[in-house]
């Protein structure tokens, strides 16, 4: 599949091109041949910037947004009597396109340009950028793949059994009521194919999170206190509920705090715990854990949320004093307190340096405490 990020070459007309088919590139003077006994190759694409086209299992996609597409417009592939007309978003497909070196004419007015598919085959999957001006086409970009897919095909009692289609041909068997290994049935949604193509009942997934703060699971406010600054310690523990494997599982948190987890997959019934840490900020603060994983059965996903309340710290207790404390032998050493303990320490008979010594007769704290 082209990618979406890629530079398109601007010119009067520009044209991506899809091919369903086989083989690889080669060069050479052969001429498309007729298919006997297969579907052809599809030819699906763009003209004049459109929108991107590309084929899925699903589906068609689009993307990538460029000029307005050309009206009029038509694509013709070369000797046959296979022509498409461009749609009003620039998209057109061709059907039965035979293997070889096939050659597709857009035509438009004045325009009536021609470019070569270097040989198609018949399960080959080729997307094209073709930039036409006039009576020049030329491929700016080519990418080509093959294979084939495998699906559960419908028979007419209603059973169902395995058979290998090409790519092109898939989203035929698909709108018939076909469907691959593991998709739930078209006919009876609550039910998957299985590796025998049986329509058994579908097996559900889950998952369960449940978020502690400093240990407390604090779903409800306020949760634990804490004092502002101090480390919070947050755990997410990832449950796997259901009846299949989990992969893909990860840990987010709405508050954008960093979560660690020791593993992406969990069997059935395994569990895990995710950490993350942060400062406590003054006030209530809720965040909330998400999990999120993938399964055969689909996505799954849960969410737990938890508190505490950030208590800032009084004045007193953020600032300190040092005072020249006085020791039971009568000495002094110098000590720093919160300012709130200052008073008794001061009952005491401590003072700060360069204060009058209690009961010193004049005396004064000098540095290191020393009386002078």
């Amino acid at each position: 599949m082209l990618n979406a990020t890629r530079t398109l070459i601007t010119a009067s007309c520009l044209a991506l091109v899809a091919v369903v088919g086989c083989g690889g590139r080669v060069s050479g003077p052969t001429g498309p041949s007729a298919s006997t006994g297969s579907t052809g190759a599809t030819v699906t694409g763009t003209v004049n910037g459109g929108n991107m086209v590309s084929f899925t299992a699903s589906g068609v996609s689009a993307g990538l947004t460029a000029a307005a597409a050309p009206s009029g417009m038509t694509v013709t592939v070369v000797g046959t009597n296979l022509t498409a007309a461009v749609d009003v978003l620039g998209q057109f497909q061709l059907a039965g396109v035979p293997s070889g070196n096939v050659q597709l004419q857009f035509k438009r007015e004045s325009v009536g340009a021609t470019v070569q598919l270097s040989n198609v085959g018949e399960e080959e999957l080729v997307q094209i950028q073709v930039n036409v001006s006039g009576a020049v086409a030329t491929i700016v970009n080519e990418v080509r793949s093959t294979g084939k897919v495998a699906l559960c095909h419908k028979t007419g009692n209603g059973s169902y059994h395995l058979i290998v289609v090409s790519v092109s041909a898939e989203p035929a068997h698909r709108a018939h009521g076909d469907g691959a290994v593991g998709d739930r049935v078209p006919a009876d949604p609550t039910k998957v194919f299985d590796a025998n193509c049986q329509a058994v009942a579908a097996v559900a997934a889950g998952v369960r999170i449940k978020k502690s703060t400093n240990g407390q699971d604090a779903d409800e406010a306020p949760g634990p206190t804490i004092a502002v600054g101090s480390l919070v310690a947050w755990q997410y523990v990832v449950t796997n509920t259901g009846q299949v494997s989990l992969t893909n599982v990860v840990v987010a948190d709405d508050r954008g705090v960093p979560v660690t987890c020791p593993r992406t997959t969990l069997a059935v019934g395994q569990s895990m715990t995710c950490t993350g840490s942060g400062v406590a900020t003054a006030g209530q603060y809720t965040n909330v854990g998400t999990a999120t994983a993938n399964s055969v059965a689909g996505p799954v996903k849960d969410s737990d949320a938890s508190h505490y309340f950030g208590q800032p710290l009084s004045p007193e207790a953020e600032r300190k004093v040092r005072l020249c404390h006085h020791t039971g032998n009568g000495q002094y050493h110098q000590i720093e307190v919160s300012i709130s303990a200052e008073p008794a320490h001061r009952a005491h008979g401590d003072a700060k340096i360069g204060e009058p010594v209690p009961g010193g007769s004049g005396k004064l704290f000098a540095a290191s405490c020393s009386v002078s």
